[in-house]
């Protein structure tokens, strides 16, 4: 941009100098013409000799013109291509950041999907999984916006939901529920055992419901199992060792 810019101001330097000569050539032309008039009449120059000075001046003139219009379309050239050139830079720059936002977005969403959609294989999972959507519950003050937001469905969560009140509130009766035997049961087995030892304690059914109105785990109860109480003796079992993060 800079370079066009000093070319069409030497093109225009270049176009005053000649113009300036051609203006000492008029006035020289025309100081002769009018020394000519005041000499005898048998000394004044002949049509046929002023004609060619007169195309002499013309012509120069004419190359003037020429020159500034030249100068002046090669100057508007040379703009509108250095225009052309920022105006398709910023374009193609637009055109890049909608690609990489699009697919930040894309990666992103999808990576929401894939931990989602994985079904849980252990009581570790479900407790992660359940502080999931308990953060998510906690940011956004809806249920149905937390699970639409991690795309898990609400009867996923309901139904293992004892697992992870068990294991946060009460861990120390852990051991009357015994470990998840995988591939003998289900986890929806598992948490039903879990509801047994949580309903068998009314101070630890009391301290989850008192959890659950301070927002400390989601407001939630999965299927109530119909197993009977005195049934729990039988649950007991080596206590699983669980780390949870």
């Amino acid at each position: 941009m800079l370079e066009s810019k000093q070319e069409r101001i030497a093109a225009l330097e270049r176009q005053v100098e000649d113009l300036m000569q051609d203006r000492k050539f008029l006035r020289s032309q025309i100081e002769n013409l009018t020394s000519n008039r005041s000499m005898p009449a048998f000394a004044a120059p002949s049509p046929v000799t002023e004609t060619p000075k007169l195309s002499r001046v013309q012509h120069s003139e004419n190359k003037s013109r020429k020159r500034e219009r030249a100068s002046s379309s090669s100057s508007t050239s040379s703009d509108s291509g250095s225009e052309a050139s920022d105006s398709s830079e910023v374009s193609a720059a637009s055109s890049e950041h909608r690609r990489k936002k699009h697919h930040k977005d894309k990666k992103r969403s999808k990576k929401g999907r894939d931990y989602s959609r994985k079904r849980a294989t252990g009581v570790q999972y479900v407790i992660h999984r359940y502080k999931q959507v308990l953060s998510a519950f906690i940011k956004k003050k809806s249920m149905s916006e937390a699970f639409r937001h991690l795309g898990i469905d609400r009867n996923t969560i309901a139904n293992t939901a004892s697992i992870a009140e068990l294991h946060l509130a009460g861990k120390d009766m852990v051991s009357l529920v015994g470990n998840f035997r995988q591939g003998e049961e289900t986890l929806v087995s598992y948490a039903q055992r879990c509801t047994l030892v949580i309903d068998s304690d009314t101070d630890l059914s009391r301290k989850i419901d008192q959890m659950k109105a301070n927002g400390e785990l989601l407001p939630i109860s999965g299927k109530r199992s119909r197993l009977l109480h005195s049934h729990l003796p039988q649950l007991g079992g080596p206590a699983e060792s669980i780390l949870i993060g």
